[in-house]
């Protein structure tokens, strides 16, 4: 009975204990994390995603260097609609498209891992298809063509982006697709916007020819390269592959020595690739054929009469009198120039702050640095101009646009040297080498992480450019009185890489600085990126046919003002922008220019004022008040309201067109101090023995203004000077 009894009470214990681990069992949820990496508009993309029970529970994205404010958007926004949704098809965010189809691709592709799905082959339909996308200023089109299994070819048909940089982001990108046989590939840094428009747009053209877009768009593993410790040596070491650095490092190289370049950005040109193309000096036989008006005698009759400020300018006044009498007395026509008078225009212009020695070197030396740039390859035109902000009329323009025509000039003059010359892209220097007090080298790192000690037999130059694109220092040295707010809200029309790293380099060693606090911003920077695209395409005429109105319709600045006034008074407005106004006089409206930055947004087009108002969202009747306002200024010759002296066209010709501008970071004019020889000085004012500089790392040439065309002036003749002296060991 006993054994009867504890039989029946085992069965019990074993049925409860059953139950028991059933009840568990069916409590148990099971849980999967699922992690893949697209590409976003400014890098990686890392989308995880968590599973209960085969339901979405969790996103999480990251993309810390999305644009923020847009892409950030689509980063921390789409992660909850997917967990609301239960799905990875879910709208993207307005504005950030690029963004939002990296998140969606890569949760898509995690979702199908989850599904236990194999990696999907490539497959296409056989043929060649066409895509476009907006790029910088124009749409890009491109040809592209499959076989079943690959993507054989790419073609670019149509652009009309800035040269040098859509050369190498185009060259770079279908090179990486093809090799990858992939969507999610690197951009170009300092191209990034061509860089994602010319993916974007062979995206399109897959499509149509039946591609998995989402699997082309998730980033591959990368296989992991140990970084190397390498040594180099060479005669003259150049830090920075922009203007002042191809200029000496050919310099250089025409002295017999062998020359290492290093390049911070994967394409050559800094800041050249993105300036007007011109170039200041007096050229007596152009000259000799142009009108000397009676307003700009009075201009030079006013500066050689002026009390004098101190000595210098009384020199300085001196020698243009000389000239200019000497020129009358000559029985000489045309236009009175020489470079006494280009070397005082440029220094009161910079408020008489800049190193006189420096602007006397720099414009004495302007005409041979020209003559020098035809002799390799540089083409101008035949006409001389007064550049925008050039003071006076002795700009030579280059026939190619932006600065390509300097830099391809350069680049095939550096050819010539075959393996004389070595530039290493994408290899930026951090770190002087030391032997006491002299400079014999640097350090730098390659993208890959390899570490390289470079050495310098006869002399380091510094080129690196001015830091207008590094708001630290922008705000260490130049907010105050004048510019109270140089904080990231200001943006900047200079390339990513141009950071002040040579600065920051020699202050390391203590290197003297001078004019640190003189920077000059450009009011004509785009409200996207502060850069100059877009600038409105003018019909032979100028921007001193435009109106500047504010986000309520109001003039409020004299449009042709100096630079900082202009700026300041901008961005003391609400928003700190400002609307340009044009009227069909001033623009083609059925130009392709114009059609391009409409359709960017750079520009809107409307037949009426009121139209116009409405699409830019200012009170109608404030901005049609403003226009008939300037419009009777222009008829009576007097702005009552700002006192703009320059009243020269209506605004009454539609359609109109408006488009929002910004004032941008342009120029720093402080940097490393230099002599005549271009040697940079220490702190205590001796000289710096082996190193070099030239351009706009070093302060001053320019003083409180950088004059318009002067920029390559200075990186010509220093240049030129830094690449002869670190040769020869000067």
């Amino acid at each position: 009975m006993k054994r009867k009894i504890l039989s029946i009470l085992l069965c019990v214990m074993m049925v409860m204990s059953i139950a028991g681990c059933s009840k568990e069992a069916a409590s148990e949820v099971k849980t999967e994390t699922y992690t893949k990496v697209a590409k976003g508009f400014g890098g990686d993309v890392t989308v995880t995603v968590t599973l209960k029970d085969g339901v979405i529970s969790d996103v999480k994205a990251e993309g810390p260097n999305e644009t923020n404010g847009i892409g950030s958007k689509a980063i921390e926004e789409l992660p909850k609609l997917m967990v609301a949704a239960n799905s990875a098809d879910v709208d993207g965010i307005t504005g950030a498209t690029i963004t939002s189809n990296a998140v969606k691709s890569a949760a898509k592709a995690a979702l199908k891992e989850a599904n236990g799905e194999v990696e999907t082959v490539l497959s296409f339909t056989p043929g060649t298809y066409s895509g476009e996308a907006y790029g910088n200023t124009s749409t890009i089109v491109v040809d592209v063509t499959v076989t079943e299994k690959e993507i054989t070819d790419i073609k670019v048909a149509q652009q009309n982006e800035t040269p040098i940089l859509f050369d190498a982001a185009r060259d770079t990108v279908i090179s990486e697709i093809l090799k990858e046989q992939s969507l999610a590939v690197d951009t170009v840094s300092g191209a990034t916007v061509s860089s994602k428009a010319i993916i974007s747009a062979v995206g399109n053209a897959l499509e149509k020819s039946g591609a998995d877009i989402d699997a082309l768009n998730i980033s591959k593993e990368k296989e992991n390269v140990t970084p190397q410790e390498i040594t180099k040596t060479a005669d003259v070491v150049v830090i920075g592959g922009g203007g002042a650095g191809l200029v000496s490092a050919i310099s250089a190289a025409e002295q017999g020595s062998s020359v290492i370049v290093l390049e911070k950005a994967p394409f050559l040109g800094g800041n050249l690739t993105v300036f007007g193309g011109i170039y200041n000096a007096p050229d007596k036989e152009k000259q000799s054929k142009m009108e000397m008006s009676e307003a700009v005698k009075k201009t030079l009759e006013t500066a050689i009469n002026a009390e004098p400020a101190n000595e210098v300018h009384a020199a300085a006044i001196a020698a243009v009198k000389a000239d200019y009498e000497a020129w009358k007395a000559n029985g000489s026509v045309g236009l009175f120039d020489s470079a006494s008078w280009f070397a005082l225009q440029t220094w009161n212009s910079g408020d008489k702050v800049a190193n006189k020695e420096l602007v006397d070197i720099m414009c004495n030396n302007a005409y041979d640095g020209f003559t020098w740039l035809e002799n390799i390859g540089v083409e101008f035109n035949d006409k001389l101009t007064q550049g925008a902000g050039s003071l006076y009329q002795r700009t030579h323009g280059a026939v190619k646009p932006s600065g390509s025509g300097f830099i391809n000039a350069y680049v095939e003059t550096l050819k010539k040297y075959g393996d004389k010359v070595t530039i290493m892209m994408e290899t930026p220097a951090d770190t002087l080498i030391m032997e006491g007090k002299k400079v014999v080298g640097v350090k730098a790192t390659d993208k890959f992480g390899n570490k390289y000690t470079v050495n310098a037999n006869n002399g380091v130059i510094l080129a690196t450019g001015g830091f207008a694109g590094n708001v630290e220092l922008r705000q260490e040295y130049c907010e105050g009185e004048k510019w109270k707010d140089l904080s990231d809200k200001v943006l900047t029309t200079n390339l990513k890489a141009i950071t002040g790293d040579g600065i920051i380099m020699a202050r390391e060693i203590g290197v003297n600085l001078v004019d640190m606090d003189q920077i000059q911003l450009l009011h004509l920077g785009n409200a996207f990126t502060g850069s100059t695209k877009g600038v409105i395409p003018y019909k032979g005429r100028n921007s001193d046919e435009v109106i500047f109105v504010n986000s309520n319709g109001d003039r409020f600045v004299a449009e042709d003002g100096r630079r900082d006034v202009m700026c300041n008074a901008i961005l003391e407005q609400e928003g700190g922008f400002y609307w340009m106004i044009h009227d069909s006089k001033n623009i083609d409206p059925k130009s392709a220019e114009a059609e391009n930055f409409i359709k960017g947004g750079y520009l809107y087009r409307a037949e009426s004022l009121e139209e116009l108002a409405g699409l830019i969202g200012v009170p109608k009747e404030n901005l049609v008040a403003s226009v008939n306002e300037y419009n009777k200024y222009v008829e009576t010759g007097v702005d009552d309201l700002t006192g703009r002296k320059l009243l020269v066209a209506t605004i009454d010709e539609g359609p109109f067109f408006a488009a929002k501008r910004v004032p941008s970071a342009h120029h720093t004019m402080g940097g490393v101090e230099i002599d005549s020889e271009t040697h940079v000085i220490y702190k205590d004012g001796s000289i710096v023995e082996g190193l070099y500089a030239a351009g706009e790392v070093t302060g001053g040439i320019h003083g409180g203004n950088r004059v318009g065309g002067n920029a390559v002036d200075d990186t010509v003749v220093f240049g030129r000077i830094a690449g002869y002296n670190a040769a020869n060991k000067k």
